[in-house]
């Protein structure tokens, strides 16, 4: 089980690494690779010593090959001592490095030399635990040994805590569930992965110094090993490893997934939007010249109109439905162009009051009747172009409250304000009968539409997305329990600093 264990989480550190290229990845990638540092510097010195029992050879390297084949290879008391005071002490420090890179407490994200804080432990206790200098040491003060231990022990332990202390509290500062479940499932692994460190956390790398000094040896560490263990402590450390193990590497397994899965959606959009960038405007051109000439045939056909006619009434009929379809195409085809071609978007500082003013004068524009309800924090700003990024709450509130009215209701759509860790969050709920789960992940690609295509030219949420995109963001859908559908507007937080002298800064 161990091994395995220890094989999966080494392939794990490089499917990360391979996957997702930033800084909390090389975070949980490092501690992963420490944990295994660990455990393997576990292991070798078990295989070396000998002496255990049948179900725990079994345990621990699933064959008497697998331990003899470790047992007889070249690997120094001072090598495996290292390797496993590195996995000992750089587990907990990486961990704590992760849980303060999501963590958005004050203390924490305010002051970034609390980060550089956490390494003096980490760094002192493996100084001290090099192999010539702890022998020199011991040889000349052998109180070292334990104040050493307990040292390295206290400050570890407390990493352990003080990480899971902040996970959790920033998992229930969160409010919105979209970002609640993908934060839970980037926190479970390290917490699983905590709880088999805890496990195997009182190895001491000085009892493998130490070999042959058994007055230190069984104080500590894995002399519960050596004896054959009772059936229940069997089965408590067996399934220990087990739940966490399978929890650690699933959880590290969806994580790798999620990545490459949103990774691949983005590409397999942006080359939809490239093709629909490319062929749309040669699109555009060529119809907009056929409406044109129909347009002239309407002004023909209304000249003829002054000529005696035996169905009058009809012709006007005709020539009214042909100059509304005209111009509505002709609408739709500005429309389309305007999505496809390049713009120019310029971010400034803009309050969430502005947006919202700028976002209602056009809902009641085209809905003088409709009902809209803005909560909004107006001391909130953020970076935007306020006339595109208006223009996509515009889109998004107007889909939403044509979707409540097919759904029989009048409550009205809102767009409220949400500071959620690195984000300011604006949501678009409404109260329609929601997206059904064929159409949620193609909702944003270009030319898909679920309504009438005579009238809908499916460009709406993908016009929706490259605004948000433009703006440095990213967007959410997911229905809502009880019914409706919200849209997630996540942006990038905008926070002012304010400078000694006076001035501000970003």
């Amino acid at each position: 089980m161990l091994i395995v264990l220890v094989a999966g989480l080494l392939v794990g550190c490089l499917a990360v690494l391979i996957v997702k290229k930033n800084r909390e990845s090389l975070l949980l990638a490092a501690t992963c690779f420490s944990l295994m540092l660990f455990l393997m510097g576990i292991m070798i010195v078990i295989a070396k010593r000998g002496g255990v029992t049948a179900e725990m050879e079994r345990f621990l390297f699933f064959s008497p090959g697998v331990r003899t084949w470790l047992q007889y290879k070249l690997i120094t008391l001072n090598q495996t001592g290292y390797l496993l005071a590195l996995g000992r002490h750089l587990f907990p420090l990486c961990l704590l490095e992760l849980a303060m890179a999501y963590s958005m407490a004050a203390l924490v994200h305010k002051h970034p030399w609390t980060r550089r804080l956490v390494l003096i432990c980490p760094i002192v206790t493996l100084v001290l635990y090099f192999p010539y200098l702890y022998r020199w040491l011991v040889a000349i003060a052998p109180w070292v040994q334990a104040a050493l231990y307990c040292f390295s022990w206290v400050w570890a332990i407390g990493y352990v805590v003080l990480a899971l202390v902040l996970l959790i509290h920033e998992f229930r500062s969160i409010t919105i569930s979209f970002c609640r479940r993908q934060f839970f499932a980037v926190a479970l692994c390290p917490v699983a992965l905590s709880a088999l460190y805890l496990l195997y956390s009182g190895q001491d790398p000085g009892q493998i110094y130490r070999f042959y000094s058994y007055d230190y040896f069984w104080i500590k560490g894995l002399g519960y090993l050596q004896y054959s263990l009772t059936v229940p402590g069997h089965v408590f450390l067996v399934a220990v490893n087990v739940i966490c193990g399978v929890v650690g590497l699933v959880s590290l397994a969806r994580y790798t997934q999620d990545s490459f899965s949103s990774g691949r959606e983005d590409v397999a959009l942006e080359r939809k939007f490239d093709v629909a960038r490319t062929g749309a405007s040669v699109f555009v051109h060529s119809i907009k010249n056929q409406l044109l000439a129909n347009r002239v045939l309407y002004k023909r056909i209304r000249a003829e109109l002054a000529q005696p006619s035996p169905d009058l009434g009809k012709l006007l009929e005709y020539t009214d439905n042909l100059s509304s379809g005209n111009e509505l195409l002709i609408s739709r085809s500005e429309e389309l162009y305007r999505t496809v071609k390049a713009k120019s978007v310029r971010l400034i500082p803009v309050s969430l009051d502005r947006l919202g003013e700028i976002t209602q004068d056009r809902f009641y524009k085209k809905y003088p009747d409709g009902k809209l309800r803005l909560e909004l924090d107006g001391a909130v700003q953020v970076l935007a172009d306020e006339n595109y990024l208006s223009e996509a709450l515009y889109n998004l509130l107007t889909n939403g409250w044509e979707a409540t009215l097919e759904a029989g209701r009048e409550e009205p759509v809102e767009l409220i304000s949400h500071q959620e860790r690195l984000y300011t969050v604006l949501e678009v709920r409404d109260r329609g009968g929601g997206i059904p789960p064929t159409d949620i992940k193609h909702i944003f690609e270009p030319f898909y539409s679920g309504k009438n295509s005579n009238f809908n030219w499916g460009m709406g949420l993908y016009h929706v997305r490259t605004i948000v995109r433009s703006h440095l963001g990213s967007l959410r859908v997911e229905n809502r329990a009880g019914g409706g559908a919200a849209f997630l507007i996540l942006l990038p937080r905008y926070t002012v600093h304010t400078r000694a002298g006076g001035g501000t800064s970003a």
